[in-house]
């Protein structure tokens, strides 16, 4: 019976949890694509952190092993992107621009949760496909360098983060490769098991999001 009582509450929140990540979303274009650009511009961290909360609350499994995950991937996030900024030798030679919120060493803070929205997602994506453990690194490093190639265009024109001549290196998808698989590798050795009912709608959401930016922005 209690486990019942679950189920139904687990699927609600899951159902009332893809509403708001999309409600969030689709206002989040209209703004952006409205007179009120810069300010909404400006509420890029706080989509961030909605995202990042709407995700734990519908995770249904192993608890302290994704804060354990999640703490290295926001660190390790924050510290690979420091090193990118500073040498130019992981992605490119890029700068970030004020959209993300305060900086620290000219890496906005926020920056280790996306790397960690990205990599959670992907990973629950693949974590169920009856394939060698080595498969689902790749696939999922693979569908992460995916979302970021969507990213790119769109992060310029909000001055997320701005490339030298304006220019997107093939250096940078490698570098989300490499260091996406290195991170998924930490999925698989913390044992996090991503059971969650938001995480392949919140992943297809972020695609609905950077295509109609991608277009409209153009």
């Amino acid at each position: 019976m209690l486990r019942y009582y679950y189920l139904r509450i687990s699927t609600s929140l899951a159902t009332h949890s893809i509403w708001i990540a999309a409600i969030i979303h689709v206002v989040g274009i209209i703004g952006l694509l409205s007179p009120l650009k810069p300010y909404f511009q400006l509420l890029t961290p706080v989509t961030l952190i909605l995202s990042a909360v709407l995700l734990w609350l519908n995770q249904t499994d192993n608890q302290v092993n994704l804060l354990r995950f999640s703490v290295v991937i926001f660190v390790s996030g924050f510290i690979v992107e420091w090193l990118g900024v500073t040498t130019g030798l992981i992605f490119g030679d890029y700068e970030y621009g004020y959209s993300l919120g305060p900086k620290l060493g000219g890496v906005p803070v926020i920056i280790g949760l996306n790397w960690l929205l990205v990599m959670y997602c992907v990973a629950a994506l693949t974590d169920s496909l009856r394939i060698p453990t080595l498969a689902k690194i790749v696939i999922a490093s693979l569908l992460a360098v995916a979302i970021d190639w969507l990213i790119e265009p769109v992060a310029m024109k909000l001055d997320f983060w701005n490339w030298q001549n304006s220019k997107i290196p093939t250096q940078n998808f490698i570098g989300w490769f490499f260091t996406s698989l290195a991170m998924q590798a930490c999925y698989h050795t913390f044992r996090v098991k991503a059971e969650n009912r938001l995480a392949l709608p919140f992943y297809f959401i972020q695609i609905f999001f950077f295509l109609v930016l991608n277009w409209a922005l153009d």
